[in-house]
């Protein structure tokens, strides 16, 4: 597949520097090879994804939109430390299957004055495990919010494993639509980032913001379009804008009672201690009936606790096992350690889980060792009570 606006970016392929960090655009085969092996690595061999189209001989891992994407890299000295990939097109450039769990077709909407909008579609983000505290993923959407304003993009796309919610979100993305699953990378949530609402970027504290406040006056009627059709009465609940006393009373209604009452891990904390652990951890999320949350053989990195609805084990059937207390959790521990899920775990009907993410605990742990601690410590009691 080749794409028009392929060109224009391929201009934009100096490095830049921070520190000793480069990132920069691969433009060789040799650089893009690097690229497919550094992907597996992170996939198969770290997160034991099980990718059907794989190249395990040469543990290589690319598909379709290497065609045409445009991969990006950050190294430090000759060493790899993270990529991604974004593609900018319109419409009919991207496949029917992106089109329809993205909803493009919705977004075309917003232009009423027609032609052929572009869009963005940013994938495959990884970062080494070693330098995911460093500046790696600022500056892989810092170069995709670059592109996306120089080739009059106004809705950079992505998808992401629930763990990665609030991570995405503190950039200033928003969820719009459903979860989708992918046999290959699990449960999956849409994400859009809307590249001229500077002060949605302002008011979460994006990283990004440092960015877009260079840019001056821009057309924000996108971005009003996109509040009203999406955002204003939807019942998805952003990490980012959603206040710690919010976030608190939402759940006391879902579990009825104190969540340091039904979860077990906010044991000995105090309600205050509770609120800021959940409030920088977790991530509201909404299932579908059918959504298949855990799959057995992946390695969870997050501890998931059902709010409200039935989840099924569809691993152990006889007899039946069922999760249907609002507090319980399920799935293996990805909070405190990369277990591995033992069982694949569907929604049997609309469910309300609360994911806590085993990447925001750890820089939680840093600004909150002693509340940190005892967390660790309830999850470790539990362990040893079953």
């Amino acid at each position: 597949m080749t794409n028009t606006y392929q060109k224009s970016i391929s201009h934009a392929t100096e490095e830049i520097t921070e520190g000793s960090i480069n990132i920069g655009i691969a433009s060789t085969s040799l650089e893009k090879r690097e690229i497919y092996q550094f992907r597996y690595q992170i996939y198969i061999e770290e997160m034991s994804k099980r990718i059907e189209k794989v190249d395990n001989v040469n543990k290589l891992l690319y598909d379709e939109f290497d065609e045409w994407g445009t991969l990006l890299f950050v190294k430090i000295g000759s060493e790899l430390i993270a990529t991604a990939r974004i593609n900018i097109g319109t419409i009919d450039d991207f496949p029917r299957e992106e089109i329809d769990f993205l909803s493009l077709h919705a977004f075309q909407d917003c232009y009423t004055e027609g032609g052929n909008q572009k869009f963005a579609l940013t994938t495959k983000i990884m970062i080494a495990p070693a330098h995911r505290s460093s500046q790696a993923f600022y500056l892989l959407m810092a170069k995709c919010y670059e592109l996306c304003c120089s080739n009059q993009v106004q809705f950079m796309f992505g998808i992401c494993n629930l763990h990665l919610i609030r991570l995405y979100e503190k950039m200033g993305t928003h969820r719009y639509c459903k979860n989708i699953f992918s046999p290959d990378y699990g449960l999956l949530t849409p994400i859009v980032l809307l590249i001229n609402d500077i002060q949605y970027l302002r008011m979460v504290r994006s990283p990004l913001f440092r960015i877009a406040r260079k840019r001056g006056a821009v057309n924000t009627e996108a971005v009003e379009w996109f509040h009203n059709k999406f955002i204003q009465h939807s019942p998805i609940m952003n990490s980012q804008s959603v206040t710690e006393e919010k976030l608190w009373t939402v759940l006391s209604e879902r579990l009825a009672c104190p969540p340091t009452e039904s979860i077990a891990i906010l044991s000995n904390l105090s309600i205050a201690e509770a609120k800021k652990f959940l409030h920088c951890c977790a991530s509201y999320v909404l299932c579908d009936p059918g959504n298949l949350i855990t799959t057995q053989g992946d390695v969870s990195y997050t501890y998931n606790i059902l709010l409200s609805g039935k989840l099924k084990s569809l691993t152990f059937l006889h007899p039946v096992k069922e999760y249907s207390l609002p507090g319980q959790n399920f799935g293996a521990n990805g909070l405190t350690e990369h277990n591995k899920n033992t069982e694949d775990i569907v929604a049997t009907d609309s469910v309300e889980i609360l994911a806590l993410s085993g990447t925001s605990f750890q820089k939680f742990s840093h600004s909150n060792p002693e509340i940190a601690h005892r967390v660790v410590q309830n999850i470790i009691k539990l362990r040893y009570s079953k």
